[in-house]
């Protein structure tokens, strides 16, 4: 019941990052900061370009928490079935 959604975001902070859950949508995006265009670069190893990726969860499915650790963004969820919609164990007794 506990899941974990794992995206290489290297080159981004917690500050360009955002998750969000809307009903059974989860949305990771990612927006680097406008810089000044008058920066010129022999080698850029990573693309940084603005991201945005879309996951439908399953019915009960929510977002615990998330955390960015080494260029990796780590989103937890757990799925709480509400008591009433759980499975029921019915005794069985002679007639």
């Amino acid at each position: 019941n506990e899941y974990m959604i794992s995206v290489a975001v290297a080159g981004f902070g917690m500050d360009n990052l955002d998750v969000m859950q809307d009903g059974n949508e989860l949305v990771i995006q990612g927006k680097q900061p406008i810089g000044g265009d008058d920066v010129n670069y022999l080698h850029k190893g990573v693309a940084t370009r603005n991201f945005k990726r879309k996951f439908t969860l399953a019915d009960h499915v929510n977002v615990e928490h998330a955390h960015l650790e080494l260029g990796m963004l780590g989103v937890h969820l757990v799925r709480q079935v509400p008591e009433e919609l759980q499975p029921k164990h019915i005794a069985i007794t002679e007639a």
